[in-house]
């Protein structure tokens, strides 16, 4: 049983294990960590219980490995981000609450809708409902973890105007998922 376990284990590595580290790594900036995360996805999947019962392989390596790297950023969002003085378009000072999509959703909704499948397809259903510069933003901001600072650079936009737009691609996004409130 053991052997048969760690064979389907080794398969699915040979099948999968560069492609899984590939994506984490344009998803993390360093690669020790992407590494660290492609472990624990690995270690997560040679534990399972019902090994067996996983049909859709991939679908739940990269979806073991999207989650890991999301807690990842959660754990690194710097507490000094909220205690900045943080403006709309319009010059209109803001509070730095409606800035963060995540803190609101992990307040505000039960872990077990956060942590669903049908939570992440509706994100990411509403976010292309949204405009693009918007959108962009908050993807950067919030899923990548790409500072303010960083996307200004590259961009050549003030932190104000980027800020304003995840702003409101997250004001947009808590509407829409208020009806899923504890």
């Amino acid at each position: 049983m053991a052997i048969q376990r760690e064979k389907k284990v080794s398969e699915w590595f040979a099948s999968y294990g560069k492609r899984l580290l590939s994506f984490i790594s344009k998803r993390v900036s360093d690669i020790d960590e992407a590494e660290d995360i492609a472990q624990d996805v690995w270690l997560q999947v040679s534990r399972h219980p019902n090994i067996d019962d996983i049909e859709e392989i991939g679908s739940w390596l990269f979806t073991s490995a999207r989650n890991r790297v999301i807690d990842s950023y959660r754990k690194k969002r710097p507490v000094t981000m909220n205690k900045l003085v943080m403006h709309n378009e319009d010059g209109e000072e803001g509070s730095p609450d409606e800035f963060y999509f995540d803190q609101w959703a992990e307040h505000t909704l039960p872990d077990r809708t956060v942590e669903s499948k049908e939570f992440w397809r509706e994100l990411y259903k509403v976010l292309d409902t949204i405009p693009q510069e918007q959108r962009d933003v908050f993807i950067a901001n919030e899923l990548y973890d790409i500072s303010f600072k960083e996307m200004a650079e590259e961009s050549g936009l003030s932190i104000n105007t980027l800020l304003a737009r995840k702003r409101y691609a997250v004001l947009h996004l808590r509407k829409h998922f208020e009806k899923w409130r504890k």
